[in-house]
């Protein structure tokens, strides 16, 4: 979500405040807390909010919004790392910037 006036993040928030919206940074100093976030929620089903983003994103959330799924049986998961996460079909990942015209790469 591109929202320089941050309206955007306030619905976001008002609207997933009863499905226990985690939100958090990828900033170098918040980086572990927020792949934690990241895959406690994959497997828990909750939504997450990454805020202020900036040009760059961290590659180590790439299989995560690349959507890199592998199917076995009918469970779906995500391997981020050395780690496979068993994916929760309720989960959600909003990406939050401020930026009015950022450069992502095109799977963003």
């Amino acid at each position: 979500m591109i929202d320089p006036q941050l309206q955007g993040i306030t619905w976001i928030k008002e609207k997933e405040k009863n499905s226990g919206l985690e939100t958090t940074r990828l900033t170098p100093e918040t980086m572990s807390q927020a792949i934690k976030i990241l895959e406690r929620s994959v497997e828990q089903g909750k939504p997450v909010l990454i805020e202020n983003l900036e040009n760059a994103i961290d590659a180590s959330i790439a299989p995560i919004y690349g959507r890199q799924i592998i199917k076995r049986g009918r469970t779906s998961i995500i391997k981020m790392g050395d780690k496979e996460l068993t994916l929760d079909p309720k989960f959600n990942l909003y990406l939050h910037t401020k930026l009015s015209n950022p450069h992502y790469p095109p799977e963003i």
